[in-house]
């Protein structure tokens, strides 16, 4: 049963993240040619992390926090807007820093990463970094 939960952790993590790319894409008119948001639109994007997510564990790029939902029992969605284009690399390098490590299969946008208490897949579905995170 174990091996099995281990197996299926990743599938839905994959899944996660494919459905909060396709989000991603919707959201947008496709119309905007505007480089940046305005203060207002900015402001009203805002989240906050819920209260149970694992900050200490979880390092997170700067930026807007764009999306956060979840718990522990559920695990965690976040979706933040980084300040620079290098968000996915910036990812990266922050969860490796934090002692996990990265599984096979891993490409320039999309990811899983795993140290003993979480599993965290991490997809940029365009400029935006998506975490996905589960307890193990």
């Amino acid at each position: 049963m174990q091996s099995r939960k281990k197996m299926l952790v990743p599938a839905v993590i994959a899944a996660a993240l494919t459905i909060g790319s396709l989000a991603g894409c919707a959201s947008g008119s496709g119309n905007d040619t505007s480089s940046s948001p305005s203060a207002s639109e900015t402001a009203a994007a805002s989240a906050t992390l819920p209260a149970s997510f694992p900050k200490k564990d979880v390092p997170l790029v700067d930026g807007i926090l764009l999306v956060a939902r979840g718990d522990e029992a559920n695990g965690w969605s976040v979706t933040v807007q980084p300040k620079n284009k290098s968000g996915f690399a910036d990812a990266k390098s922050a969860l490796e820093k934090a002692g996990y490590t990265i599984q096979s299969g891993a490409t320039d946008s999309k990811a899983v990463f795993t140290n003993d208490k979480y599993t965290v897949a991490v997809g940029t579905p365009g400029v935006s970094v998506t975490y996905a995170v589960t307890a193990n």
